[in-house]
């Protein structure tokens, strides 16, 4: 089956209260890497997995992301806005956003840092035959962003099959980094109220049985903190990582 996933939706809407006080002026996904925010290190890294088709789902100081990236990334790929209120839970920005959506989407969150291989992912997702796959990193190694804590159990056949934002179930062997692969059609646009992605509709769909697990020992990365956006600033610049020029 030739799938194409060409456009990525970022969740990039909350106050990032944890970098606080840098994010009382700007918001949380446009904190400087050396100089340049962390979305351009993001955005290059999506760039080069193939994505074409960017969408913000903005709230707190949305307008920091639009006045500086605009519609237009690149020759090659467009950025385009959905923006609600500060109040906004993850779910909601994305039931608001549904409109905006391709039929299959790569979803991810605006404050981790990870190169998606999306062929392989897409690959993956295919073998499956489920609506949603979930990238969780291995976390052999306990480095993760809360160190050997892990979030969710997957079965030998790559099914998720408990997610547990808590971290206190038992059999738990993976950490859910996001990089979600979607299928629109699990997603109800007459679905109401401020709800979370990760709580009600993730949640709902692991007891369906239908996610799936990418699973991957390539570290990810995260600016939740200062320390952390602290460290990926120190790995950005031993590793040479990348950033877009727009």
């Amino acid at each position: 089956m030739n799938m194409r996933f060409e456009q990525a939706v970022i969740f990039a809407g909350g106050r990032g209260e944890r970098l606080r006080p840098l994010t009382d002026r700007i918001p949380k996904p446009m904190a400087p890497v050396l100089g340049k925010p962390f979305l351009d290190y993001l955005f290059k890294a999506l760039t080069d997995a193939g994505i074409k088709q960017i969408l913000i789902l903005a709230g707190y100081r949305a307008e920091n992301i639009i006045d500086y990236y605009g519609p237009v990334l690149s020759d090659a790929t467009t950025v385009a806005y959905s923006v609600g209120t500060e109040e906004d839970q993850t779910g909601r920005r994305l039931l608001n956003a549904y409109e905006m959506l391709d039929d299959h989407f790569l979803l991810l969150y605006g404050d981790n840092y990870w190169k998606p291989p999306l062929h392989v992912m897409i690959r993956n997702y295919v073998s499956l035959g489920l609506p949603v796959t979930t990238t969780i990193f291995s976390n052999k190694n306990g480095t993760a962003e809360y160190g050997p804590e892990n979030n969710v159990h997957f079965t030998p056949d790559h099914r998720v099959q408990a997610y547990d934002k808590s971290r206190k179930s038992k059999d738990l062997n993976g950490v859910d980094i996001g990089f979600f692969l979607m299928d629109k059609n699990v997603i109800d646009p007459h679905e109401e109220g401020n709800i979370s992605f990760e709580e009600t509709i993730l949640t709902r769909l692991v007891k369906k049985r239908d996610v799936g697990a990418f699973v991957t020992d390539e570290q990810y990365y995260y600016i939740t903190s200062l320390d952390s956006l602290r460290k990926f600033e120190e790995i950005a610049k031993r590793e040479e990582l990348g950033f877009i020029d727009h």
